[in-house]
């Protein structure tokens, strides 16, 4: 396995209140979080007195280190307002949105979590999911105008600068000391996954967790404090924590959020906004290149990339979205129990590669026996090292620790002679034919080259013969309409035998999570609901 790497020159862990106030003194003008949509913005002065007034909110309800506070429903960027106010006094920061789990399901996640707060927006129409038994505590979003809940009571969170100014001079509770308060082995966080397959798991993260996948990030990036990070995705996603929220932090940078992507006007944000760095997926990738946009030249003149990671990036979309908009893509590699294991750099790409192994990382890839594999062999991906989470959460309130020990991941990947690993697939998604294994990005790769593909997944069916066959959902180019046979012939000409899709499908999209990752059990139950529905698979119906 190889080492992780800890430049020599890695500044030490600091809080939170001690980056803010370094922060404050250096450039208390600089635009600290920018609002695109709203068009606001908050400087690192306002930053860190509305840090230390929400942490005094948060105090006054009992709120102290260790405290576990759950933001239920809350959008960027009242979130990290919220959850810096959190930080500030040590406390644990539970992020969960609650229509996207469920309310059943965010009941079982709250048992398990059991919060000693939970922080609803001020215009929540149902708060019921916290049961009768948890305090709730309402905000203000910090860019609403007006003071419609000014005379609450002191029963609103009010993240607007007026309001907070006028209950500092009269509330001067004195805070712990911020430099102190926390350390880098006390819990931060506890964050679900995305739960595309049964309740969600709860991540445990200390604060070297974030350190150091901070740390990560702007090494990847190239980042320095004169960027200006574009992030729409969630922040309840680890991700976009470590890729935008904590590097702005310990750089003292600028961040710039929207609440979810906008095709439309994302040329806008990026030219006015002055973006050099900006967060994507997959998702995002695609549908700009399936609607290209109409700007002109100089509209992505101050970007200096777009990341891609969440989930894998075909090596022809990767080409595709260069050439029609000249953006270099640093495709990123990840999950939610490591952070990051591995990275393009600008200086050092590879098309089809995730990079090559982050800093902060034990990485390896080995085979069946755990032994290294040799360059361009197939293994398993193995990390470690003190960037691990901490563990995942029991219903019991039990940790079951992830790090300390090799993490076997479900990932397939191989690694060059240059050291630059492509992802394989997943070991849930081999497809398994008659012994034979097959990798679905292989014949993705392929299908996606044809010109009238515009995406595609591929994946495992039961077979009475081989164990299991393969078959393609196909996403066709607008305007088109390709055929089974065409596209069996692309194939013919490019995949061994084995390798050949049997049926080949056309639908209008894929069913993809949140997070952009293909949903194939979805496509298993289409293909289950086509087999019954039309015994004779020998010509495919094309949706």
């Amino acid at each position: 396995m190889s080492r992780a790497r800890h430049p020599a020159n890695d500044p030490p862990f600091r809080t939170v209140a001690a980056l803010l106030e370094q922060h404050r003194r250096a450039t208390p003008d600089k635009p600290a979080i920018v609002d695109v949509e709203r068009r606001v913005s908050m400087s690192f002065e306002q930053l860190a007195q509305s840090v230390d007034a929400i942490a005094r909110h948060f105090a006054r309800r009992g709120v102290t280190k260790g405290t576990r506070v759950l933001l239920a429903d809350c959008e960027a960027p009242d979130k990290l307002l919220l959850w810096l106010g959190a930080w500030r006094l040590g406390a644990i920061v539970c992020p969960l949105d609650v229509p996207f789990v469920g309310k059943a399901t965010a009941r079982k996640l709250l048992d398990t979590i059991r919060p000693a707060l939970i922080v609803f927006p001020a215009d929540a129409a149902d708060t019921s999911v916290a049961g009768p038994d948890v305090p709730v505590a309402r905000f203000v979003s910090w860019a609403r105008a007006g003071r419609e809940h000014a005379d609450s009571g002191g029963d609103i969170i009010s993240l607007q600068e007026r309001e907070q100014e006028e209950e500092e001079a009269q509330d001067a509770t004195p805070l712990p000391d911020g430099a102190t308060i926390s350390a880098p082995g006390d819990i931060a966080s506890m964050c679900c996954t995305s739960g595309t397959t049964g309740i969600p798991k709860i991540v445990v993260y200390d604060h070297a967790c974030y350190w150091l996948n901070g740390l990560d990030s702007i090494e990847l990036l190239g980042s320095s404090a004169d960027d200006r990070m574009l992030e729409y995705r969630s922040f309840d996603w680890y991700s976009a924590q470590i890729l935008s929220f904590i590097p702005f932090l310990q750089l003292g940078s600028t961040l710039c959020v929207a609440r979810r992507f906008s095709r439309s006007r994302f040329g806008e944000w990026i030219r006015d906004h002055r973006i050099s760095v900006c967060a994507g997926v997959p998702t995002v990738l695609n549908m700009l290149l399936d609607a290209p946009l109409d700007v002109s030249a100089d509209t992505f003149a101050s970007l200096r990339t777009m990341t891609c990671s969440t989930a894998p990036l075909s090596p022809v979309q990767w080409r595709r979205f260069e050439k029609l908009y000249g953006i270099r893509i640093l495709n990123l590699y990840g999950s939610s129990e490591a952070g990051w294991m591995c990275g393009n750099r600008l200086p050092h790409r590879k098309l089809g590669t995730v990079g090559y192994p982050a800093a902060h990382i034990r990485f390896d890839i080995v085979d069946a026996d755990g032994v290294p594999c040799a360059p361009d062999v197939e293994g398993q991906v193995v990390v470690d090292g003190d960037k691990l989470a901490l563990g995942i959460l029991q219903r019991d309130g039990s940790l079951l620790p992830i790090r300390g020990a090799p993490l076997f991941t479900r990932d397939i990947a191989a690694r060059d002679k240059d050291g630059f690993v492509r992802m394989a697939a997943r070991m849930d998604d081999l497809i398994i034919r008659g012994g034979v294994k097959i990798v679905p990005q292989e014949i993705e790769d392929v299908m996606r080259a044809h010109p009238q593909v515009q995406d595609v997944a591929a994946l495992s069916v039961p077979d009475p013969v081989y164990g299991q066959e393969t078959v393609c959902f196909v996403v066709a180019q607008p305007g088109t309409k390709p055929s089974a046979e065409t596209l069996r012939a692309h194939c013919h000409r490019q995949l061994a035998r084995e390798k050949m899709p049997k049926d080949i499908y056309l639908i209008a999209a894929l069913p993809r999570s949140a997070r952009g990752k293909i949903l194939r059990d979805t496509l298993r139950q289409q293909w289950w609901r086509i087999v019954n529905l039309r015994p004779d698979l020998s010509e495919p119906e094309q949706e």
